[in-house]
Order: C-alpha cells, then sequence, then structure tokens
C-alpha cells in the first residue's frame, strides 16, 4: 500500500526544476538525488522528478481524450504530473536494464475533473440525444510513462550508497543542457517538462505560451499579497501539492467466513435474531443481513446513509477491503495499491488460488466500466504482454488538493473516524455475497443508491476529496478539482527497453462512483 508523507514545512518553496543541488535535503522525492540507495517508494504532486535527465520526452504531454477532438484548438489539455513510483523489475524479468526503473502518471485536469461531463457516462450530439461514452475513451485522459536504466549508466554513480561527490551534477537536466548545449533540457518552470525557450521577462523556461502566461499571472497574483516572499512552486495552478509516497505491506486480511465464525456466541445470536431476510428458503449457512446493521456500521449518518443502498457487491467489497486493518491499523488513508504482475507469477491455479490472485490484482470500485479481455493490449514496443502493477486510488485526490500547511498534516488523527470491526467488515461482505447470490433484495435496500454512493465514498474514505484548500478562494492559486475512480496502471511484463527512453503505457480509468 502506498501512503502520502507529507513534507517538512517549507519544502515546497523550493524550485523543483533546480534539482542541481541536493546537500542537506530533508525529503529526497524521486531522484533528486545521486545517492540511488535512499529512493525508495515515490513521489505525489509536484513536478515530475526524471530518472534519465538528458532523453526526456517531447513535451508537453498532451491528453488524447475528448478535449483533444477540439477543433478550434486540434490539441489536447496539458496533462498534469500526478505520481510516479520508483520500482525496479531486474530482479524479476533478467533484464539488467531495469536495474532503476520509474513510472510516472500524468492526468488530464479538464477530463478528469469532478465537473466534467465526462464521468456522466453521456454526451449529446446535436440531436441531443443521449449516447454512452465509450470506456475507453476515459483511459485516454491518463498518459504513462516507464523510464529505466542499467546499473552503470551516465546519470549515477556505480554506488549510490551516500558517498556521491557533493559536486555531482549529472543526475540534472541543468547539467546536460548546459554540456550539450541544448537548450530544451531546462525545465519548463510549471510543468517540469521539456522547455522551448526562455521568458526574457520571467527569465524563466517554459514549455509554451500557456504555461508562460500561467507563470506571469500567478506571480502577480502572489505579488499582490505577498510582497515580500518568492512565489512557492504549489502557488501555480498546474502544480499539485507535494508529498512523499511511502509504501507498506497491507495487513492480513480477515476472511468473511473467519469474521462470521469467529466463536463470539452473542455476535452470531444477535445477528441472527435481526436477520433482514425471513425466509424458509434461507438456510443457517446463510449469513444474515439486517438493515439496521448497515446503519449502524460506524454510528456516522452520513455513512450509515451511505451504506444503506450500496447494492454493487463490487462497491461493498471495496469499502470493507479499505477498512481491512481495523481500528488497530487503519489503512483508509492508502492512495496506492501495488501489486506487480499478479497474473504471471501463477502457471496452474485452482478456484481458490484463482480468486486470491484476483484479491492480489485490481481492487475495482464498482462493476460497471472495466476492462474487457482485450484489454490491456500487448506492448507496442517489444510486443509482450502487458499486465497489472499498480493502482491509484480516489484518496489521493485529496493530498494533490490540500495544502497540508494550510489544513494541518495529511494524516490528521483530529478528525475522528469509526473503523469497520470484524463483524461490521463481515456485514458488509455478506451484502456482497447476497447481492451476488441474485436472491430479491428487501424493500428499500436501494431507495437511496445514488446518493449512497457519493456520500459513502466520502463517508467510508473519511477524506474530503474535492478540492477544499483550508478556505483558499480561485484568486489564491486554487487547483481545479479532480475525480476518478481508480486509475489501474499497466505495464510491459518483460520491462523491456535499454536505452533510457521514456516509454509509454497502458491505464485503464474507472470513473467515480458518482
Amino acid at each position: 500500500l502506498g501512503f502520502s508523507l507529507p513534507l517538512h514545512k517549507g519544502d515546497n518553496d523550493v524550485d523543483a526544476t533546480d534539482t542541481s543541488s541536493f546537500d542537506g535535503q530533508d525529503n529526497i522525492l524521486g531522484h533528486t538525488s545521486p545517492n540511488w540507495c535512499d529512493w525508495d517508494g515515490g513521489k505525489i504532486g509536484g513536478l515530475p522528478s526524471w530518472l534519465n535527465p538528458r532523453d526526456l520526452p517531447d513535451g508537453p504531454l498532451c491528453c488524447r481524450g475528448p478535449c483533444s477532438k477540439n477543433i478550434e484548438t486540434k490539441e489536447g489539455t496539458p496533462l498534469r504530473f500526478i505520481a510516479q513510483l520508483y520500482c525496479p523489475a531486474d530482479d524479476v524479468t533478467s533484464n539488467p536494464a531495469a536495474f532503476h526503473r520509474s513510472v510516472y502518471v500524468f492526468a488530464c485536469p479538464k477530463c478528469c475533473s469532478d465537473s466534467s461531463k465526462l464521468f456522466q457516462n453521456q454526451e449529446h450530439d446535436d440531436g441531443n440525444e443521449e449516447k454512452e461514452i465509450p470506456a475507453e475513451l476515459l483511459s485516454e485522459c491518463v498518459r504513462v510513462l516507464r523510464c529505466q536504466l542499467p546499473k552503470q549508466n551516465d546519470f549515477y554513480p556505480l554506488i549510490g550508497d551516500g558517498e556521491a561527490d557533493d559536486e555531482w551534477e549529472k543526475h540534472t537536466s541543468a547539467y546536460w543542457s548546459k554540456n550539450s548545449k541544448n537548450d530544451q533540457l531546462n525545465l519548463c518552470a510549471v510543468c517540469g517538462q521539456r522547455s522551448k525557450g526562455k521568458c526574457p521577462k520571467q527569465g524563466k523556461w517554459f514549455c509554451g505560451p500557456h504555461h508562460q502566461k500561467e507563470c506571469l499571472r500567478a506571480s502577480k497574483q502572489h505579488q499582490r499579497t505577498n510582497p515580500n516572499e518568492t512565489m512557492p512552486q504549489t502557488y501555480l495552478p498546474s502544480v499539485f501539492y507535494e508529498s512523499e509516497l511511502v509504501v507498506e505491506e497491507e495487513p492480513d486480511q480477515v476472511s468473511n467466513e473467519a469474521a462470521l465464525n469467529s466463536g463470539n456466541g452473542n455476535d452470531t445470536d444477535t445477528m441472527k435474531s435481526k436477520s433482514l431476510f425471513q425466509s424458509n428458503d434461507v438456510t443457517d449457512s446463510d449469513a444474515n443481513l439486517e438493515q439496521s446493521d448497515l446503519n449502524k456500521l460506524t454510528g456516522n449518518k452520513s455513512l450509515a446513509e451511505a451504506a444503506t443502498g450500496v447494492t454493487d457487491p463490487t462497491t461493498l467489497a471495496f469499502y470493507a477491503r479499505m477498512n481491512i486493518g481495523g481500528e488497530e491499523n487503519d489503512v483508509r488513508d492508502q492512495c496506492l495499491r501495488y501489486s506487480r504482475w499478479p497474473s504471471t507469477q501463477k502457471q496452474a491455479i485452482d478456484k481458490d488460488e484463482e480468486k486470491e490472485e484476483e484479491e492480489e490484482g485490481v481492487l475495482w470500485v464498482t462493476s460497471d466500466h472495466r476492462p474487457d479481455e482485450s484489454f490491456p493490449p500487448k506492448c507496442q514496443h517489444c510486443g509482450a504482454e502487458r499486465a497489472f502493477e499498480f493502482q491509484i486510488l480516489p484518496q489521493m485526490i485529496h493530498y494533490l488538493l490540500n495544502d497540508p500547511d494550510a489544513s494541518g498534516d495529511n494524516n490528521d488523527s483530529s478528525n475522528e473516524r469509526h473503523v469497520l470491526t470484524e463483524s461490521e467488515r463481515a456485514v458488509l461482505l455478506e451484502a456482497k455475497a447476497k447481492i451476488e447470490s441474485g436472491m430479491d433484495l428487501p424493500e428499500g435496500f436501494q431507495e437511496q443508491h445514488d446518493a449512497a454512493l457519493a456520500s459513502a465514498r466520502d463517508a467510508l474514505l473519511g477524506i474530503s476529496r474535492k478540492g477544499d484548500k483550508g478556505g483558499a478562494s480561485a484568486e489564491e492559486g486554487a487547483k481545479d478539482g479532480l475525480d476518478w475512480g481508480t486509475i489501474a496502471v499497466y505495464t510491459c511484463t518483460a520491462s523491456c527497453g535499454d536505452s533510457g527512453a521514456y516509454l509509454e503505457e497502458a491505464a485503464w480509468v474507472q470513473p467515480p462512483l458518482d
């Protein structure tokens, strides 16, 4: 599981395009330090930290989704950096060129916004008739790049244990721009990608006029309210708030059967006495579910309203999985789930193992908008199969849009949230089993379904996700909204490539529940 770790106060004020110095850093994010033994996890928001600082992708990266179909602009909206993950693969692929390996995720702020018509699953043509948007089109709003290097390369020392010379600069784009006399390797001050020119007025490099104008407008606004302060990088609307991505193992999952048969007679009697399904066709072996059980899952009104009416078994399973750690090990703040290529790890599996394999794969938020067997496509670079590697959860949006310095630490313990007990998790899993069985649901179970999905997402996950930035107004550099259900990333199982190029991988975007 990946979690967001706040940076030390003031770290966001550093110009992320200047990576020439790493001495004295408290947070080593991405590849800002040549001491690769310190690299771990990744980063969320801010600007991308390029593994290969010389052979940058042609930029700026733009959306290939609906906004790219605009006849006037003839190009998609520039994508914004979401996250990157350091995940070497030389040991699992026998490819020494994957000794260093990073995966980068970029998203369209227009198509992935919470106000986007795209996620309403319908659009209107000239005849005002509704037609469903192909699910594949959602995935064009996100782009994924993979870069890898062998241990011996042009940018990092062979020994990465912290003994690199303080004057080492080969890991920076500025070094290669100077030595190769290629001005485009000076990174754009807004997006951190390959630049196209330097603004004489601002003295900064930009990838194009859109980011040049954005930086100038933001600088003028900031100077009006903070005349004696340098504008922080995250004041720019196109730059999301930055945090460290740390990875931990997921707690052991308590099975539904174990929770229901834990030997606690009182819990069992209580559940039986409140059985919602009063029918002679229901045997004792069937788990009992009471409507009030769902209403009492947390003692939280919004979550009670949310749980009532959620009839998608996949969504119920998602909620239950978020509560797997219980009160002692609450993991609902997880914003990334990593399980590289689970389908390639087993050659022969029985039914139980197949179920376990599914649990190691994508944790979908809904049964709808899932890829068919034709996805993911084979790697266009080498022809190898692609498989699931990690997914980005909706919780990450909170950390991208909310300033930790304005609203406190990302993991604010003052916001009390009820964590489901094992028996309460069993209720959710039981509801999932009942729905999957096809039996008739009680009257009222689906009454609040639409509102339930929206409130459950916010209440059960326990975080605000609408871009509330501690009272900051739009004039104070507020970020555009984002929204998604989950972003599943699929990568080449051969981890091909030995040139250090940035190769495109595949992603599937599931829309938000509401």
